[in-house]
């Protein structure tokens, strides 16, 4: 009984700001959860599994109780829980910066750790804390790579998660065997997680094992709160490994796994799976991104290795976030059409371009206050060229029929001193700009 209670304690029951885990069954034994307070934390399904958190406009205390049946024996587990109060909302007005967190290289071990950048138009970003790194991983691999900011969905606590990788520590980029990368063979199943409630204290890190055993590693996570299961979907590209030949049983793909809490974890399930060329071959597809415009979720994706004809930077869309097969392809970046004239790469496809990242830009930044806008950064890996930004008023427009893409020139955006690698960018307030320019 002693393991399933540990099991069944809610964590930071002192500081409740999100939906919790309560799980009706633990192995063998059943739970039967009792709220003193159901309006403010759910002890039944309602649409959801039982643990919505509903915060007042004060703190407000709940006990849960726990009643647990183990092979006929029944004991009864009491915890009182602080639900925090709700904050004010964040509206779309109240959007006036934007945070770029991101690593710069792998030649010197500080430069796979994270950076952050500033900026108050999303074009022009100021690097912050005198050009070192914000935070630094000490665990894992002790390098941290592909970060992602996320807000919650109440709006007052940040996430940070990032692919728990040093290259400078493995000895560079490698070949084995079989032909592959080893990092992307014998890579770490862990991700790396900060929490912050004001963008400025992060604590310590944290592992998060959610790859499965025969993963070959977990690469540039990313997150998104689904409505409909109250929870965050953590997405990560991996192989699966065949364990006695060494060879990938299964290419790159993307795959998931959900939480309320970040300990923990449903089942490690495919996302998006790899696409195939003509010939039926399977594709690699890794650096998925993410974002929610209208009824559609948007992803974009570097679809094939770096030597695979036909590969680009892909955008799906799907109605469904976790229907695997709901997948449509929109279209590929270097079918658009774009003048790269004076640009370092001559074609936006996986051979030139990596680490895609999509955003919203504010709404004061918009060029039609009507129309919104969003970005579209990809890292140009295979000339060192940082980031290259997008912009688009219509992801749909396939053909860019109606003017709606273009690359921006060198002259309408600057990032600063530090090359930007594989980053992602946030949306953050006035306060919120204030706050971390007097910090860094």
């Amino acid at each position: 009984m002693n393991e399933i209670i540990n099991e069944i304690t809610i964590s930071g029951s002192d500081r409740v700001m999100g939906n919790i885990y309560m799980p009706s069954k633990v192995g063998d034994a059943t739970i039967t959860w009792t709220s003193s307070n159901p309006s403010v934390i759910s002890d039944k399904e309602c649409g959801k599994a039982a643990g919505v958190v509903n915060r007042l406009a004060e703190d407000t205390k709940v006990t849960l109780t726990a009643t647990i049946n183990l092979n006929g024996e029944t004991k009864t587990f009491e915890q009182e829980l602080l639900v925090v109060k709700a904050p004010k909302e964040v509206t779309e007005d109240d959007y006036e910066g934007y945070l770029f967190g991101h690593f710069i290289g792998e030649a010197e071990g500080h430069e796979e750790q994270i950076y952050f950048a500033v900026s108050d138009d999303g074009l022009n970003f100021k690097d912050m804390n005198n050009g070192k790194p914000v935070l630094v991983s000490e665990v894992g691999e002790k390098g941290v790579r592909d970060p992602y900011l996320c807000r919650s969905k109440e709006g007052d606590r940040f996430f940070l998660i990032a692919t728990d990788l040093s290259i400078y520590n493995r000895g560079g980029w490698f070949q084995n065997e079989q032909g592959y990368y080893d990092a992307s063979t014998t890579g770490s199943h862990n991700l790396v997680l900060w929490t912050s409630e004001d963008l400025v204290n992060w604590g310590e890190p944290r592992l998060l094992p959610i790859a499965p055993a025969n993963a070959g590693m977990a690469w540039a996570p990313e997150m998104v709160y689904d409505d409909e299961s109250g929870e965050y979907i953590i997405f990560f590209a991996s192989s699966i490994m065949n364990p006695e030949t060494k060879y990938k049983a299964k290419p790159n793909a993307i795959y998931y796994v959900a939480t309320r809490d970040f300990v923990h974890f449903s089942n490690t399930e495919i996302f998006i799976d790899n696409q195939c060329d003509p010939d039926g071959k399977p594709r690699e597809i890794i650096d998925t991104t993410v974002i929610k415009i209208g009824e559609y979720y948007y992803a974009a994706s570097k679809d094939g290795d770096n030597a695979e004809a036909n590969g680009g930077i892909r955008i799906h869309r799907n109605k469904n976030l976790l229907d695997k097969d709901g997948w449509e392809k929109v279209l590929d970046l270097d079918e658009l059409g774009l003048n790269l004239e004076g640009l370092k790469i001559d074609v936006l496809d996986n051979s030139s371009l990596e680490g895609p990242e999509l955003f919203q830009y504010n709404k004061k930044d918009w060029t039609n206050p009507d129309v919104p806008e969003y970005g579209l950064m990809a890292d140009q890996y295979n000339v060192s060229g940082g980031y290259l930004p997008l912009k688009t008023t219509d992801i749909t427009d396939v053909t860019n029929a109606r003017n709606s893409w273009k690359v921006l020139e060198a002259s309408e955006y600057s990032f600063d001193y530090l090359k930007k690698r594989h980053g992602t960018i946030l949306r953050i307030t006035r306060d919120e700009v204030e706050r971390l320019k007097k910090a860094y």
